[in-house]
């Protein structure tokens, strides 16, 4: 019987060469130790790398409290950090989310002209529920439904998640559905519950406050009716409400929870800015030790070392009063000073013992590379945010129109992706909620009547959301340009009404009530002849790029 072989292997893991381990089939297994460099500890960078791994609700919910907490206080304190995030909400939703129901006609047998007049119909009385001048649509009667998802996207940015409740409240609206916005703070557990620990009577799991079954989708959240810090009186910030996530019966929203999963099972997350909080905080007090030192350096102007008596440098340069009798011992001179330093035109100076000198302190402050280092953790932060160093230092200087447009399509990117995850998972289902409520009063129509909406739910309530337009960098060159695709068939009006945030339909009724007026005013119709207008957009469009491929050069040249 052969005697099993005798391998030394090393604390990390690998094996010195020449002992290698000869399997069953006689092959060579161990040699070279480790596969992957990023595998090891005992390189350089690598030997004090020790993270862990975690499910993702103990990464979350270990630490949620305090990376909110600070991600909070950036946000109220810091400036840079305070308007990148304001430019985020105004770019992904705006003021005024606008809603594009987008029934998927061909699922449910019909024809695209009937799509586009039944989501007529449904976007303008969701626009008129939405915009409820008493704010019904706010079970707290504070904000629009624009207003509400601009609060709620900045919870999703800054907290990480955002969270709603949905209730019927008969209050002299249409409409019952009012939508209240819930503190992600008030989500947690009941009464102290682990996390992961089931729950008494339906045997249901709750983490971090999210009542989930068997399967780990959510059935119901937790909420502390008050928040864990509103220290009121009456008792009530140790009891929690449990809000089922939908109607048990007919599936309608009855909760909102909107959250980034980074992986799978996650229940929770933290603040999108979770990366670059310790960097940002470095780098705000960086810059307020050189402020500090700016200061104090532009202050503090200078100090005397004289040999001559304190009392004579003195009154040459702050004169005693008539009553000031001072023995002039060592001691006596720095009390004398220290109750009465001496002025240069509102500058501190400091003086010196006798027998020292006066010298000027160099306020070479901020430090010379101090810019280029600020720069640096602009860059840092700007990534993070998914915005360009320019948006975020407001430096547009060395900008031209490529490279705008350049940083302007890279960031769009990433702006429409967030703002898709964001509406599809806060406002949608809210909208289902409103879309279900109108059906029942009759106001919409569906295929097969009202019993047949919650068949048809899936197909009847995709939709789209419309925030804010890209913008325009060169407003002539891309008018010209648009104008030349619309004119050739590679676009249409609707899809460049989107790119600037507005509503087609709104733009062709605007036609039509121009187009009336100078009839009713006898002004002209504005002649558009298509093919010489294809002529012009293309010389146009060659004047301006040979012109700025001009500056370019020049630009070049005088760098050089």
């Amino acid at each position: 019987m052969n005697a099993k072989p005798r391998i030394r292997v090393r604390a990390d893991g690998s094996i010195p060469k020449g002992q290698a381990y000869f399997g069953p089939a006689g092959g060579n297994y161990g040699l070279g130790g480790r596969a992957y460099d990023a595998g090891r500890y005992d390189v350089r960078g690598l030997h004090d790398w020790w993270p862990t791994i975690n499910h993702p609700d103990g990464e979350v919910l270990l630490s949620r409290d305090k990376i909110t907490a600070r991600a909070r206080d950036l946000d109220r304190n810091h400036p840079i950090i305070s308007g990148a995030i304001d430019r985020r909400e105004e770019m992904v939703v705006g003021p005024n989310i606008r809603l594009e129901a987008q029934p998927d006609f061909e699922a449910l047998g019909k024809t695209a002209d009937w799509a586009d007049e039944w989501a007529t119909g449904v976007e303008a009385r969701f626009r008129v529920w939405g915009r409820d001048h008493r704010h019904l649509n706010d079970v707290e009667r504070h904000s629009t439904f624009g207003m509400q998802v601009a609060t709620a996207y900045r919870h999703w940015w800054v907290d990480g998640e955002a969270c709603a409740a949905i209730y019927d409240l008969k209050r002299g609206s249409s409409y019952s559905t009012s939508v209240k916005l819930i503190d992600p703070d008030r989500l947690s557990n009941p009464n102290g519950l682990g996390n992961g620990m089931r729950l008494a009577g339906n045997g249901n799991r709750c983490i971090g406050g999210v009542e989930i079954d068997e399967n780990g989708a959510p059935v119901a959240y937790w909420i502390r009716v008050r928040h864990p810090a509103d220290v009121t009186p009456d008792g009530d910030n140790f009891r929690w409400e449990r809000i089922l996530a939908e109607n048990p019966t007919t599936g309608r929203p009855r909760f909102v929870h909107a959250y980034k999963r980074n992986r799978a099972e996650q229940r929770r997350n933290v603040s999108r800015m979770v990366a670059s909080l310790r960097k940002t905080r470095m780098f705000d007090q960086y810059d307020d030790a050189e402020l500090e030192a700016a200061m104090f350096n532009a202050v503090n102007a200078g100090w005397v070392e004289s040999p001559y008596p304190t009392k004579d440098v003195g009154e040459a340069m702050a004169p005693p009063g008539d009553g000031d009798h001072h023995r002039w011992s060592l001691e006596g001179q720095i009390e004398y000073r220290r109750e009465r330093p001496v002025h240069l035109k509102g500058l501190r100076v400091f003086h010196g013992l006798p027998g020292e000198k006066f010298n000027i302190v160099n306020a070479a402050r901020p430090s010379p590379h101090y810019p280029d280092f600020q720069a640096s953790g602009l860059r840092s932060i700007a990534s993070q945010f998914g915005l360009s160093y320019p948006q975020l230092a407001n430096k547009w200087d060395a900008i031209n129109y490529s490279s705008g447009r350049l940083l302007m399509n890279e960031i769009w990117r990433g702006l429409l992706h967030d703002r898709w995850i964001f509406t599809q998972l806060y406002c949608t289902p809210i909208y289902a909620a409103w879309l279900e409520e109108d059906v029942a009063l009759g106001n919409t129509k569906v295929p097969g009547g009202p019993r047949a909406f919650y068949r048809l739910a899936s197909a009847l309530c995709m939709c789209e959301w419309k925030g804010p337009g890209r913008g325009k960098v060169d407003p002539l060159k891309e008018a010209s340009a648009a104008d030349l695709d619309q004119a050739s068939g590679r676009t249409n009006l609707s899809v460049l009404a989107d790119e600037q945030g507005q509503d087609s339909r709104q733009i062709l009724l605007g036609m039509v009530r121009d187009k009336k007026r100078r009839e009713k005013l006898g002004l002209p119709d504005p002649i558009y002849d298509r093919a010489n207008a294809l002529d012009v957009l293309d010389s146009t469009l060659r004047r301006e790029d040979a012109a700025e491929h001009q500056r370019e050069q020049d630009s070049g040249e005088a760098q050089k």
